[in-house]
């Protein structure tokens, strides 16, 4: 198959997730892969900015090789976007033209999803969207929040089908115009080779100024304002209380950095936690390795509450208990005990955390039950298998209509 992968993020600056797995996987089942992204601003290039590039690309698997391509844009804050919506649609043209392009799978909204509905009516191929969270809620500008919701719209009742990675999600994108035949729940999956159970990375223990006896927490994930960290934050003396040797290792970076330091700070925290800044995936296992327990401290919002972050089970591949906000997206895909995972309201999280390490029997139990869950049924070439196989028939059905 000859198949293109439309985003609207940087490929190249945005931490890897799904996305970066499945080019990468696809092209090693022997497809042509091509990705359109969005390039973030950056002045330093601003010229080269201003001309369509196309690299060769692969970040994640070494026998990898996708094509990667970014359209040309101002790469000056507040008209990277701008520039990238009035002239991708020309660039993704030329690609399903000249690359006769079989399937379109889309992850873009505001930036790039118009466009390439259009486009897939004028070529006559399907184009599946990945719906991994609500487009609208992610914009804090008023105007721009209504537009995108909008844009939203259109989008979903023009795709050829919609893969959520949750129930409430698909809910919601047949609230917005999908069709109920063509939306579906279609699970996350993990890259096993990398996210594994392994011992504590001693010598990176020492560099964090951390000891082999402290008992480690471990956030992982972009730092957005509704990640829930101010708040635990605020009652971390607590667990402090009971276990004198508590840290918190906060594995990401992201817009709220820069305030979350000043609640450490105003709490005297600075010694208790310690922010990583982003670190490159093939090394974020030898910091879950530190953990004895991994947390997801979401507030619940219409942002979150659908939705089921990729370190959730990133944590469980890695063989450790995790404790979470009752997002919806997750009591959804673990509705019961038995897959590692404990829910928590954030007014107790703090007594949540205690109750666990001061049960390590159960701790054991869930580390095994997590581990195994994911390596059975969530590995990433298992779950791009299935998405190949969900190509071919879209693409077989198009032809047949025709």
């Amino acid at each position: 198959m000859n198949i293109l992968i439309i985003h609207e993020i940087d490929w190249i600056k945005k931490v890897p997730f799904e996305p970066h797995h499945l080019a990468e996987l696809f092209s090693l089942q022997g497809n042509n892969v091509y990705v359109v992204d969005c390039q973030e601003p950056n002045t330093a290039s601003f010229f080269k900015g201003l001309f369509t590039n196309i690299e060769s690309y692969h970040r994640l698997y070494d026998d990898a090789n996708v094509i990667l391509i970014h359209p040309a844009s101002i790469l000056v804050k507040g008209f990277n976007r701008v520039s990238h919506y009035l002239t991708c649609k020309k660039i993704i043209k030329k690609i399903i033209y000249d690359k006769k392009i079989d399937i379109i799978l889309l992850y873009g909204v505001a930036t790039n999803g118009i466009q390439t509905c259009e486009l897939s009516k004028e070529f006559n191929i399907p184009v599946v969207f990945r719906l991994l969270d609500i487009a609208h809620g992610l914009v804090t500008v008023p105007f721009l929040d209504k537009v995108t919701k909008r844009i939203e719209r259109k989008v979903f009742k023009n795709v050829s089908q919609i893969l959520t990675t949750t129930n409430h999600l698909a809910k919601y994108a047949i609230s917005m115009g999908s069709l109920k035949e063509k939306t579906e729940k279609f699970l996350y999956g993990v890259n096993t080779e990398i996210f594994y159970s392994k011992s504590k990375n001693l010598s990176l223990l020492k560099k964090l100024n951390f000891s082999e006896n402290d008992k480690i927490l471990v956030f992982m994930g972009t730092i957005y304002d509704f990640a829930g960290l101010e708040q635990f934050i605020s009652k971390f003396y607590l667990i402090e209380k009971q276990f004198p040797e508590i840290k918190l290792l906060i594995v990401g970076d992201g817009p709220y950095r820069n305030t979350l330091e000043k609640i450490i700070s105003k709490f005297n925290l600075n010694s208790k936690i310690h922010i990583t800044g982003f670190v490159d995936q093939k090394y974020i296992p030898e910091y879950l390795s530190l953990a004895d327990i991994c947390i997801n401290t979401f507030d619940i919002n219409n942002v979150t509450k659908r939705i089921i972050p990729t370190k959730i089970l990133e944590y469980m591949a890695c063989g450790k208990p995790v404790i979470t906000t009752p997002l919806l997206g997750i009591k959804e895909f673990f509705p019961h005990d038995g897959f590692g995972v404990s829910f928590s309201d954030s007014e107790i999280f703090h007594e949540s955390i205690i109750n666990l390490l001061l049960d390590p029997i159960k701790m054991q139990k869930m580390s095994i039950e997590g581990n195994n869950y994911v390596k059975n049924n969530l590995d990433w070439k298992k779950i791009t298998d299935t998405l190949s196989k969900k190509f071919e028939i879209l693409i077989k059905e198009v032809k047949i209509n025709n």
